[in-house]
């Protein structure tokens, strides 16, 4: 009996250069939670996972000979870890910083990882990758730091490398160029001056291939030139609205050639013979901010990220787009798998989509919008119809071939849906909202027919059973209720000692019944008697459970992070699997029971495959 994880569905999208290609040309290293994922390019099913962290990962880098990545986090534990690509383990986790780390970046020969903390943390600290030990520290400057980058060894003036290594750093109006004289283990920092009197508000760096050169992106979406030799900005080359959100130095001989993409949805090249000389070649738009960037060690393609979860493969000849793949940028809510379809399942994002996945290739087939300053919480589906219930308590439908919205019912729940659940012959849905209203709607003409209000609090979830003439609904008033829709009356009332129910699962015999809830206890209901069957004691509180098709097993999802299989039969734990780092929310079987999906608030779907 097993439990493994087969593919992760998400990337930190909030957060600057989280994802990289691997210089082999075949992979791609990326952040999703707090884990580092190294997947392949053309394989969707090939995909590692390096767990490690407990937060979100904010920065990412990827070792110039690919043999090595850095991550690093936010939160208390706020560790840097360094992997061994190759054998895929941990090499060094660097617990030195706290609060959150910035950015992340390894130094031209990979020796040294330098390593900004967050404007809390207030400190820089240059790693040695060989040995595993601190070389140097120092104060941030500029406090707080967004981006550092490499810049080979500091030159004297006749223009000659010396034993000292550079690497430069930006934030807030200023631009620093540290040194590291890694003999003595220390570090210095020299502020870049201006020419004139124009200022700006720094965003990210990088150097020319000669490291003559620094280029500064902006939040005004300029590119400030620097003239490394007497370390004064030269010029300020416009090139997008918005602000610069990632900067990428195309290598080509005999000229410059510059990557940017913009908060507005742009990617512009710059061109020309000289970095004071550049002027836009192309530009094209993208469906949201670039936020990250990162260049092929061929330097043919670039894989862009936006802030929309999605991933483009850009050609740099001339900028030509291919769509890689699309995930979540927002907290996932709920999950459901379309009716008698192991292959295809739904989520509800932050992001205001809803999101049809194919399991086949994890590709989103469908990505249903919802109306501005709304998210959909609940959704439910079937190879015609999507249903979902939304933060502002409306109801939308959505034709599943193509994603057009078919109809909306406005107010269907003061305070927001929460749950959502269709009739097996199709021609009703049933909702429940946040101030403990039940309501059955007829699809046909969008008439509510139903309208059940014994509940005092939110409705946690309501099932329907297999007729359709009778539904159970779970509650935060800690009341498990079970109703007749046709006479529009209660049946029966079940109620916990002490907390609110999360959830519940209704066995095949149609009278056991699983609930969860703030009690941190999964409790046996027959629905035939009073009180419960069993009551068995739980390490956490369980938000959401979904019971096999076989009755044998149950998932538990909840606050631990963790999805756990329960045996229904040895009332026991018997599988735990690690993947999300934030609180799950909702956990579903495939109709075949040999897959279950888990969402949560670290704006993941984790498909896992199940062995019995």
């Amino acid at each position: 009996m097993s439990l493994d994880l087969e593919h992760a569905i998400g990337c930190n999208v909030a957060y600057r250069n989280v994802c990289h290609l691997h210089p082999n040309g075949k992979n791609f290293v990326k952040a999703v939670g707090g884990v580092v994922i190294v997947g392949d390019l053309n394989d969707p099913h090939e995909q590692t996972f390096l767990h490690g962290h407990d937060d979100f990962i904010t920065c990412l880098a990827v070792s110039h000979n690919g043999r090595f990545a850095a991550s690093g986090q936010q939160g208390q534990n706020a560790d840097v870890i360094v992997w061994d690509l190759e054998s895929k383990q941990q090499m060094y986790c660097f617990q030195e910083q706290d609060s959150g780390i910035a950015c992340v970046c390894f130094s031209f020969d990979d020796r040294f990882l330098y390593s900004a903390g967050d404007s809390v943390d207030s400190r820089l600290f240059v790693y040695d990758v060989t040995s595993g030990l601190i070389m140097a520290w120092a104060h941030l400057h500029p406090n707080p730091t967004v981006s550092v980058m490499n810049g080979g060894f500091v030159r004297d003036i006749k223009r000659r490398d010396t034993h000292e290594y550079q690497f430069a750093a930006c934030g807030g109006k200023t631009v620093s160029l540290w040194h590291l004289d890694a003999d003595r283990g220390e570090m210095t920092s020299q502020q870049v001056g201006y020419a004139g009197k124009q200022t700006r508000e720094y965003t990210n760096v990088a150097f020319s291939t000669d490291y003559e050169h620094l280029y500064v992106g902006t939040k005004t979406g300029d590119i400030a030139v620097v003239l490394m030799k007497n370390r004064v900005v030269q010029d300020f080359i416009p090139c997008c609205g918005g602000g610069v959100t990632s900067l990428l130095v195309v290598p080509v001989q005999g000229s410059a050639r510059l990557v940017v993409g913009g908060g507005d949805g742009t990617v512009t090249m710059l061109a020309g013979p000289s970095p004071l000389e550049l002027r836009e070649e192309r530009q094209i738009n993208l469906d949201g901010s670039l936020m990250s960037m990162s260049l092929s060690s061929s330097w043919v393609d670039i894989l862009a990220v936006s802030s929309l979860g999605t991933a483009f493969l850009l050609r740099t000849k001339d900028l030509l787009v291919k769509v890689h793949e699309q995930v979540s940028s927002g907290p996932v809510y709920d999950v459901a798998y379309i009716a008698g379809s192991s292959t295809q399942f739904l989520t509800c994002c932050g992001d205001g989509f809803v999101t049809l996945w194919d399991a086949n290739d994890y590709s989103a087939r469908l990505r249903c919008p919802v109306r501005t300053r709304s998210y959909p919480t609940a959704v439910c589906g079937t190879q015609d119809i999507i249903i979902c219930g939304c933060s502002d308590g409306r109801l939308m439908a959505f034709d599943s071939a193509q994603g057009q919205n078919l109809w909306h019912i406005d107010n269907a729940h003061k305070g927001g849906v929460t749950s959502v659940k269709l009739a097996s012959n199709y021609r009703f849905v049933l909702s429940g909202g946040a101030e403990g209203d039940i309501r059955l709607w007829e699809l046909r003409n969008k008439e509510m027919v139903a309208h059940l209000q014994e509940h005092k609090a939110k409705i946690n979830e309501v099932h329907l059973f297999p007729k359709d003439q009778y539904a159970i609904s779970c509650s935060r008033d800690r009341c498990l209720l079970t109703w007749d829709l046709s006479q529009q009356k209660r049946l029966t009332a079940h109620r916990e000692r002490h907390g609110g129910i999360n959830s519940l699962a209704v066995a095949g015999n149609q009278t056991t019944v699983y609930t969860v809830g703030q009690e941190k206890q999964l409790t046996y209901w027959d629905l035939r008697q009073a009180d419960p069957i069993a009551v068995y004691p739980l390490d956490e509180e369980i938000l959401s459970i979904s019971i096999s098709p076989d009755d044998r097993y149950l998932a538990l999802v909840g606050s631990s992070f963790e999805v756990k299989i329960w045996d229904l039969q040895q009332h026991r734990v018997i599988s735990r699997g690690a993947g999300h780092s934030r609180a799950i929310q909702k956990v579903a079987f495939s109709p075949d029971g040999k897959q279950l999906v888990s969402v949560g608030l670290d704006h993941a779907a984790l498909v896992w495959n199940f062995y019995t």
